[in-house]
């Protein structure tokens, strides 16, 4: 066995190009031949030296020879690289064409202390969600928009990665080429891709993305056989680790992960009430009222038909702007209200709506006939114990703060110049603005008036009981429907609620490494792609009355790995036994609700 070196030279150009092959001698009818056992590529990484070393660990390894001086670490590392596609290559057509003739049972002895297992590689989730992708036909419309079958698999590679082992992308290239399984069912070395190539894929499918969206939403519905007919919309922020100035839409803002110091950007969902996405958009990070809620909206219509869609916001979004909007382009919505309303008076008595789970008692306002909205009065058992809760930390916390400042005025060298005191409670109580208001708070004077003498304190109660109370108001213009039925839709936001904190947390959204804009959009779309795959497992889920989220199917089936066995015969010639683990237990219950084969690729095997 040995390395040769191939050149060949380009006719149009006149460039001449070289290559390398793994190539062995053998003996045929016709003379001694060679036989090309694997092609190496153009760059071995190796000076020409070496190549002799690295041939003769390649054939070490192949037929489990110990050496009594072993090769350099790094020859040992490259050969195993390449037995592994030696393994693969040469394995892949014997096996498959045996399984297609239910070959016999067959039989070998083997030295039982010479076996060994090498190659883990983890398959489980990614087998899964390769499936899902293959249910919804994504593979095939990757193509049909332009995609080459390499770039279809390294799409692949990186939406899957992002939902079995969310990270970066170069986090996502090392788990793809040294950890994870997915090459192998791709039938795709991601070992010979590269990190650039992963780069560029994000660039490739980001133009797409209109297109894939509509391709999801329908592909989706009909594949399901569901009815939308409510929407709902929300915003989540992601932080930006460096500057990122080149990036227009990253701006400082109010982060959800406390990271003020980090430039944001926004993602703007569109989300049906099965928890599958409609639309999304990238916004500037400081996006609190987006002027794109209209653009996502107004296209949310079944394309052969004239329904429009109820639209749920929450009160972060609820603007009188955005209503308006809502009421002139004839789009029926329910949302929580930013403020109280006008009248308490009750049309009626308080009615049950809720649940075991949360309480609720509800009833409509008095209004006048001519009014376009409804007012939902609501009391939740549920927020008002968390509301409790909240309110009790709140007033711990602000009160603490306020003994400090007091205390200060105490100790020789605490702040207790007049003005600085003030100061200084000015910005508690804009720490503590939603506590703050509540308290009636005084600061004594010297007679000179340059030095605080005392400070205190008294919580106003009536005002205390009146805030974080549990209660809360929705407000809709869909005037002819009664309590209960507001209600019910306005509370399909809860039902969906796990799928946005699943959105926001556990598909890598936080943080984001790319400084570029079209680099950010790209990692964000790859993202949405993932959830739009997991999404579309869970639903399946459900309907058998499995309510797992991803990350227990996560767990549940990432034991199952794929590996290679390796022992050497009694005629000396070693066997490569490559499979997968057998699923069991939960693992079959779930492949079943599914309707999934269980079964991760075919053994493989070979005899060198």
């Amino acid at each position: 066995m040995f390395i040769k070196r191939t050149t060949k030279k380009d006719r149009i150009t006149g460039k001449t190009y070289c290559a390398y092959h793994l190539v062995e001698s053998v003996r045929t009818e016709r003379g001694p031949r060679q036989r090309i056992i694997l092609y190496m590529g153009a760059n071995i990484g190796l000076p020409e030296d070496e190549h002799p070393q690295l041939a003769q660990c390649i054939s070490d390894i192949l037929t489990n020879e110990q050496r009594l001086i072993p090769h350099e670490t790094h020859i040992q590392r490259l050969a195993q690289q390449y037995v592994s596609q030696i393994v693969h290559r040469l394995s892949t057509s014997e096996s498959d064409a045996k399984q297609k003739t239910n070959a016999t049972p067959e039989f070998a002895a083997v030295d039982v202390n010479s076996i060994e297992q090498s190659e883990p590689r983890s398959v489980g989730a990614e087998h899964l969600i390769l499936q899902m992708a293959r249910q919804l036909k994504l593979p095939e419309q990757l193509e049909k928009l332009g995609l080459s079958k390499t770039e279809t698999a390294e799409a692949l590679g990186s939406i899957i990665g992002r939902a079995v082992n969310p990270d970066s992308e170069r986090s996502t290239y090392a788990w793809l080429s040294k950890e994870s399984g997915l090459g192998e069912l791709l039938d795709f070395n991601f070992r010979k891709s590269s990190l650039d190539r992963l780069y560029r894929i994000s660039d490739q499918l980001l133009p797409l993305k209109e297109i894939l969206e509509r391709y999801f939403e329908d592909t989706e519905q009909q594949f399901h056989g569901y009815a939308s007919t409510i929407a709902l919309y929300d915003l989540t922020n992601t932080y930006m680790e460096g500057q990122a100035k080149a990036n227009p839409k990253a701006r400082f803002g109010i982060s959800k992960e406390k990271r003020n110091d980090c430039r944001l950007v926004t993602l703007g969902l569109v989300m049906n009430e099965h928890g599958f996405l409609h639309r999304t958009s990238v916004l500037p990070g400081n996006a609190a009222e987006p002027s794109t809620l209209g653009e996502m909206i107004q296209n949310l219509s079944v394309h052969q038909t004239l329904f429009k869609p109820t639209i749920i916001l929450d009160a972060g979004i609820a603007t009188e702007a955005n209503l308006a909007w809502l009421r002139k382009h004839q789009y029926f919505y329910v949302v929580s209200a930013r403020q109280n309303a006008h009248s308490l008076e009750l049309d009626g008595e308080l009615v049950p709506v809720g649940d075991a789970q949360d309480v609720v008692k509800a009833a409509l306002l008095k209004s006048s006939d001519d009014s376009e909205e409804k007012w939902l009065y609501c009391e939740s058992e549920a927020k008002a114990a968390v509301a409790s809760k909240m309110k009790q930390s709140f007033k711990r916390r602000f009160e603490e703060e306020l003994q400090n400042a007091a205390a200060s005025l105490l100790k020789p060298k605490g702040r207790k110049k007049y003005t600085k005191v003030l100061e200084r409670i000015g910005r508690l109580k804009e720490k503590h603005k939603k506590i703050s208001g509540c308290y009636e708070i005084n600061v004594e004077a010297s007679e000179d008036g340059k030095l605080a003498t005392a400070i205190t304190w008294k919580a106003l109660e009536e005002k205390l009981s009146d805030k974080l109370t549990g209660k809360y108001f929705l407000r809709s213009n869909r005037v002819n429907c009664g309590v209960r039925e507001l209600w019910q839709i306005y509370n399909t936001l809860r039902n969906v609620e796990d799928a946005f904190q699943f959105m926001k947390s556990s598909l890598g959204l936080r943080p984001v490494y790319h400084q570029k804009e079209r680099r950010v959009d790209g990692h964000l779309w790859i993202t949405v792609m993932a959830y739009h795959l997991i999404q579309h497992c869970l639903y399946q889920l459900k309907q058998q009355n499995i309510h797992y989220n991803w990350e227990t199917v996560r767990k549940m089936i990432r034991s199952r790995i794929r590996v290679t066995t390796k022992a050497i015969l009694e005629d000396g010639k070693t066997l490569h036994h490559r499979s997968s683990t057998k699923a069991e237990g939960e693992q079959l219950d779930l492949y079943f609700a599914l309707g999934l084969s269980s079964q991760i690729l075919g053994p493989r095997k070979i005899i060198l």
